[in-house]
């Protein structure tokens, strides 16, 4: 239970950053870990984000 409330903490606060209007490159590996959060496949992601495997996994 609480690593639930954990990890939609993780996401509300990246939910926030997103919405901040960060630099572009800043944006996109925050869109990449929200995802991943949200148990999109790393393929998916480098798909719709355009980013190499390496960024999304470090």
């Amino acid at each position: 239970m609480l690593e639930d409330q954990l990890h939609a903490e993780k996401i509300m606060l990246l939910t926030e950053f997103i919405q901040s209007n960060p630099d572009a490159r800043e944006l996109k590996r925050a869109l990449a870990v929200k995802m991943a959060l949200q148990e999109e496949s790393y393929r998916q992601i480098q798909t719709l984000l355009g980013m190499h495997p390496s960024c999304i996994t470090k």
